[in-house]
């Protein structure tokens, strides 16, 4: 027969355990709503941040470029076309912000612009070239980043870069392009470019050039020569390789 005395304690027991259940019933509850009102309160603040990040005409607010990061340069050359001098065929002609037109090519570099500046050139002459021409054009563009040039230059050269205020030079005169270029020496491993300036004062042409030691470094064209040892040069002849006018320049 069944001990008649210990039923009550067992009833108690059982009360006491389903009260417990309960309790912590209650509480899984109130802290998953209350998980709930964090996240909405979060998602809430995000949207916030986001309506302010994108308030002026609804655009996101941006950062001055910085260069070209850690962008890894692949620019494909032809067999054929390792040695090449010849200037690009698909060229076209940009401008910088005081109007100095300057050739790019999607073929030969830059293949690779996230600002105002271009990199990654192909690996022969011709893109020494495209490369020295590209750093020209951003010595003489106002709205180029300090970063942004010293992506330009050598490791060697970018560790003591200390931009200098522009000289007098062509690109102060009106029509003033890069018309062209001529490779003074060449290895895989370095070039020197001739980089030419055409620009027209008083009705008549005038040609000058730069010229501007190159080294491959890291995957992709740099220069290797700080600012104040590129010199301006008059010549009387165009050079070997040459832009001509197109219809295609950025207005």
């Amino acid at each position: 027969m069944p001990d008649v005395s210990k039923i009550p304690g067992r009833n108690f027991l059982f009360i006491v355990m389903l009260g417990v259940i309960l309790m912590l019933a209650v509480l899984l509850v109130w802290n998953l709503m209350g998980n709930k009102g964090e996240t909405k309160s979060s998602a809430e603040g995000a949207a916030v941040s986001l309506s302010s990040a994108t308030s002026g005409g609804g655009q996101q607010t941006s950062t001055p470029p910085t260069g070209r990061g850690d962008h890894k340069c692949e620019v494909p050359v032809a067999s054929e076309k390792e040695f090449s001098v010849e200037a690009p065929s698909d060229y076209r002609f940009k401008k910088t912000y005081d109007g100095i037109k300057y050739p790019v090519s999607a073929t030969y570099g830059p293949t690779y612009t996230p600002g105002v500046v271009g990199y990654c050139f192909a690996h022969n002459p011709t893109g020494a070239a495209m490369a020295a021409i590209t750093y020209m054009a951003a010595e003489s563009d106002i709205n180029a980043t300090e970063a942004e040039r010293r992506g330009l230059l050598s490791k060697r050269v970018a560790a003591e870069y200390k931009p200098e205020a522009p000289e007098s030079h062509p690109a102060d005169s009106a029509d003033a392009r890069i018309a062209g270029y001529d490779i003074k020496s060449y290895s895989p491993e370095r070039a020197v470019v001739d980089a030419v300036f055409l620009w027209k004062s008083d009705g008549q042409n005038h040609i000058a050039k730069f010229s501007v030691p190159m080294v491959w470094e890291d995957g992709d064209w740099r220069v290797d020569a700080v600012e104040s040892e590129i010199h301006l040069e008059t010549v009387e002849h165009m050079p070997s390789q040459v832009f001509k006018a197109q219809d295609n320049e950025d207005k």
